[in-house]
């Protein structure tokens, strides 16, 4: 038997031992994808949620069936097994319906939300042309905050002099070992600054969204944890924010405050999302304040336009919104390229 399923250390020592234009080649690849998506969402066919018969277990399967990128993520969650979702993505020959190769889901999915997130952000770069120093903060210690912040600190390698990370937990901090020295081990690495508070330090919050120039939400959360009111500090330094939020997919989540929303809609500013259909049914955010597709722009449609942006009431800060509640063509495509990859080895 030759059946080889790619695991998820794997994945995770292969982008870890990448250099940036890997990591950059992954990116513009997931962009491509989310542009065939834009064209043709049926490519994305509806998903299947259910129960095993005993209701132990409930399994997701998402199928994605293009010309270019083709094959199935499936999830499964026990609540009892304190192992979260389990699960992998099958990649298929999209003409032939062969399959092609499988890989462990766990890190495939930290690492395409990741890179998906910073799509905009690339797009956005020469906005910090003249940023001596970028403050990044970070909602979440998790697996999502890990690779956030480390594809950022890659993306911004000779835009800027000095990077800082600012990391608000909600419980437990991250282990920084394993982040500094993943950071430290890339060629060209540069000295990165990193400071962890925790989510009841309100005190410590307002002052790293006041002063940061890209903020990741990666909690799911029920109660919003980013509010308008500290991004509209009159007087900040900071002259444009990039925000990308993919912790809440579910109706009862928020991750921002419904004043961030409403400073968009009423101002006629579009939101960046993954998907059109999905994020607005999926994010609470978006469900609870009734945003609409005309008030949205999915990441495949970005290229060669200009990224709206959000002029804050009495601040000369302008800010950026992505919220991305996932699809599974992200999965397939990151996956699709790491197979092609090791098939070459």
């Amino acid at each position: 038997m030759n059946e080889v399923v790619i695991t998820d250390k794997e994945v995770s020592e292969f982008f870890l031992a990448a250099d940036r234009r890997t990591h950059l080649a992954f990116l513009q690849e997931l962009e491509v994808a989310l542009q065939r998506y834009s064209a043709n969402p049926s490519i994305i066919p509806a998903r299947i949620k259910a129960c095993t018969p005993s209701g132990s277990t409930v399994h997701l399967y998402m199928p994605v069936i293009d010309d270019v990128y083709s094959g199935v993520k499936t999830l499964g969650y026990n609540a009892n097994s304190n192992m979260g979702f389990v699960g992998s993505i099958n990649v298929t020959d999209a003409d032939s319906g062969a399959l092609f190769g499988t890989l462990e889901a766990k890190q495939v999915t930290g690492i395409r939300t990741a890179l998906t997130s910073c799509i905009g952000l690339y797009h956005q770069l020469t906005k910090f042309e003249n940023t001596l120093q970028i403050n990044c903060t970070v909602f979440g210690g998790g697996l999502q905050a890990f690779w956030h912040i480390f594809f950022a600190v890659q993306l911004f390698k000779g835009h800027c002099d000095a990077f800082k990370v600012n990391i608000l937990y909600r419980r437990n901090p991250m282990d920084l070992e394993p982040l500094l020295k993943a950071i430290n081990s890339q060629e060209d690495a540069r000295e990165v600054a990193v400071e962890q508070f925790p989510l009841s330090d309100r005190a410590s919050v307002r002052d790293c969204v006041v002063n940061s120039h890209v903020i990741f939400g990666c909690i799911p959360s029920e109660t919003p944890n980013l509010e308008f009111k500290d991004l509209a500090v009159p007087g900040t330094e900071v002259e444009h924010t990039y925000i990308s939020l993919i912790g809440s997919y579910q109706p009862h989540m928020h991750e921002c405050d419904a004043e961030t929303i409403e400073q968009f809609k009423g101002r006629g500013t579009p939101i960046i999302v993954d998907s059109k259909e999905h994020t607005p049914l999926e994010s609470g955010e978006l469900h609870d304040s009734r945003v609409y597709r005309e008030q949205l722009v999915e990441i495949g449609e970005l290229a060669g336009t200009t990224l709206p942006t959000l002029e804050c009431p009495n601040s000369r800060r302008t800010v950026t919104l992505c919220k991305i509640v996932g699809l599974a063509i992200m999965d397939i495509c990151v996956s699709k390229k790491l197979l092609e990859i090791s098939s070459s080895m």
